[in-house]
């Protein structure tokens, strides 16, 4: 409203500017038509915002039933399946996790040992290999069964999941400063670019921190039902990193590929399992890498993993489709409201009539009522106010035929 003033965070509007705004005034019956043709038009509307909130909850349930079956090896055909329709081999997940088991310890020692270099310590022997340690697989009692050609594992067994740079004082300036993303650019399955921040890095925090396409950002902190929120870094910015409250999932070369990794984290996302991990502080949720880590991970061969994220990309656009055109019409719902109202306060929602009163007598009569009420109000000689009776709320009664009620209606009208 233009009459508004700001206050510290808020809009108010005092009473002397409000007494100064001007009002149309329709004729009394032309105001009744108004009303009624504005509730007609509003229970239309309304009904209608019903619907399309009743659509995007469903496609919300649809979307999680998808990622679920994905996550459970119920939405294509197995691989197992197929290939003995087809009378040929495949390779089963069993297979597929022990060669990536073996990729993470090599990539483990090749840290090490380019650690040991760095620090100019040669190792004599092969005993600091007995450091590494194997990741624990998850106990499968109680789990959803799986496919034939299927296994349970955990997320470190398929990838390196690392918890961000803190940022502090002495990073906010500095002689390496890099774009970085925090929670606040992590959204469900998309990153924001609008608003990069950026901080210190050195050489060592840079090597550590930066970012590679298909790394997958997961939120560490955020309300219950969003913590685990999780999309895939595809490029397209120079040097970015991410801060602490994001945790970075770069999955091994034999690993499952990028896409099929974060098809899980949605489905984890839709059906509670972060929500479950996560220890709640006060109204935020936060899943530490301690908790992250070990979590369950349905490993399918590589082909059936393929086949699954064609299916949920196919399923999930019709979705999306659906829901920009539901977020189109409750807009369109929003403007015609707004458009509703205006037409009405611009006297043009209802036709006119011109055996209508005029609205002018129809000030006339406010005016004296409201001078009526003011005299009603004024002290006596006595020192006390006149009594007011029906006029206490600034009306009079016509007289004649018209006249007041009586009885039983007469209490009903002062009541």
């Amino acid at each position: 409203m233009a009459e508004g003033t700001a206050g510290i965070a808020l809009q108010n509007i005092n009473s002397k500017k409000l007494s100064r705004i001007v009002l149309p005034l329709a004729p009394i019956t032309e105001q009744q038509r108004i009303v009624q043709e504005v509730e007609k038009y509003f229970s239309r509307l309304d009904a209608s915002v019903t619907g399309l909130k009743r659509v995007r909850a469903n496609l919300g349930r649809y979307r999680a039933s998808v990622l679920k079956a994905a996550s459970e090896g119920r939405l294509v055909p197995s691989e197992a399946e197929l290939a003995r329709a087809e009378g040929r081999e495949y390779e089963p997940a069993e297979k597929l996790l022990s060669r990536v088991l073996k990729e993470r310890r090599a990539r483990w020692e090749e840290e090490q040992l380019a650690r040991m270099k760095k620090q100019g310590r040669e190792p004599k022997n092969d005993k600091w290999k007995s450091r590494y340690e194997e990741p624990a697989q998850p106990d499968a009692t109680g789990l959803p069964s799986l496919p034939e050609g299927w296994v349970w594992t955990t997320i470190e067994s398929v990838g390196d999941v690392l918890l961000g740079r803190q940022r502090a004082p002495q990073y906010l300036t500095g002689k390496y400063p890099h774009p970085y993303l925090r929670v606040a650019n992590v959204f469900e399955d998309y990153i924001d670019f609008s608003d990069v921040k950026e901080m210190d890095f050195d050489p060592d925090d840079f090597e550590k921190y930066r970012l590679e396409p298909d790394d997958i950002l997961i939120n560490e902190g955020q309300s219950p039902e969003l913590v685990g929120r999780s999309a895939i870094y595809k490029g397209g910015v120079d040097g970015l990193c991410f801060q602490k409250t994001l945790h970075r999932f770069r999955r091994f070369k034999s690993a499952p590929s990028a896409k099929f990794v974060q098809t899980i984290f949605l489905a984890y996302l839709y059906t509670g399992v972060f929500r479950e991990a996560a220890s709640l502080t006060v109204n935020i949720a936060h899943i530490t890498l301690e908790r992250i880590k070990p979590l369950r991970f349905p490993l399918p061969p590589l082909a059936e993993q393929e086949r699954i994220v064609a299916e949920v990309e196919r399923r999930l656009s019709v979705v999306k489709e659906i829901e920009e055109t539901v977020e189109v019409n409750e807009r369109r719902a929003r403007r015609l409201r707004q458009s509703i109202l205006k037409r009405a306060f611009e006297g043009r929602l209802v036709a006119q009539d011109a055996n209508d009163e005029p609205a002018a007598i129809l000030l006339e009569r406010i005016k004296a009522e409201r001078a009526a009420a003011t005299a009603a109000a004024a002290p006596t000689k006595g020192g006390h106010r006149a009594h007011r009776g029906r006029g206490q709320l600034g009306l009079e009664w016509p007289q004649g035929e018209d006249a007041a009620p009586t009885g039983a209606a007469a209490g009903a009208g002062e009541g």
